[in-house]
């Protein structure tokens, strides 16, 4: 497991006591570790702030020219990118709580789910297989992406892995193959199970199956009333 990636699983919770406890020790004796840490904790907390398409287009783009290796210009580069997140958080706020009458309720609330699990960091020496798929997603080659983290499952079945993956169908327009990845993934409680019902929940708009659709948010709003709750109130009031 290589330090961002074993980063990313302590902010999520997903080491073992030992590796927990070896990260905090790193976090207190290890000073490039601690301001590595930091940087991924306040990129993935910008990330889950906003799905906003332009933030995360800039996002991409700073990471495309972001090339050194070095800690103290990798560091440079990320809070470069928050910066430029928090000016775009603002517009995101009005942008996701706009509603267009005519418009269809699929196109006007579906955007492409961030990645947030494994927030690619470029200019790393190396790059696991894991950080390589979501290299590949956040690039928008989803049909890469797919058969990327199709090959993760066939090895482990990791459920935020499988998530992206369904988002990976879903972004090539695979809604039934998405669907029923999703559908498998509701029964479970981990870190994407509330997107798992929203996603879903639209998946089944846009195949005209309200009744469907009402269910799956629903059941959202009893996982986590405040998820999107402006939105899903208006979806609701719209399929009835």
């Amino acid at each position: 497991m290589n330090t961002e990636e074993f980063i990313q699983d302590y902010i999520a919770n997903r080491l073992s006591d030992e590796d927990k406890a070896r990260a905090e020790e790193l976090l207190q004796t290890d000073t490039e570790f601690r301001e590595l840490y930091e940087s991924h904790l306040e990129l993935t907390a910008a990330f889950k702030i906003s799905n906003d398409k332009a933030l995360k287009k800039r996002l991409q783009e700073l990471d495309a020219n972001t090339t050194t290796v070095s800690t103290k210009k990798l560091n440079t580069g990320i809070i470069r990118r928050i910066a430029i997140a928090a000016i775009f958080i603002i517009g995101a706020f009005f942008a996701i709580n706009q509603f267009t009458a005519e418009g269809d309720v699929f196109d006007t609330y579906f955007e492409v789910c961030p990645n947030t699990y494994l927030p690619v960091t470029r200019g790393t020496a190396t790059q696991d297989v894991q950080s390589e798929a979501f290299k590949v997603y956040e690039s928008g080659d989803y049909q890469k992406a797919a058969k990327a983290f199709k090959d993760l499952l066939a090895t482990k079945n990791n459920l935020n892995i499988r998530f992206y993956y369904a988002m990976s169908l879903l972004n090539q327009e695979k809604y039934d193959l998405a669907l029923n990845e999703l559908n498998s993934l509701a029964q479970h409680n981990f870190d994407y199970q509330v997107e798992t019902f929203w996603y879903a929940a639209l998946i089944h708009i846009k195949k005209e199956d309200n009744e469907a659709a009402r269910g799956q948010l629903e059941k959202l709003q009893q996982l986590n009333p405040n998820y999107k709750s402006d939105e899903i109130k208006v979806i609701l009031e719209k399929l009835k």
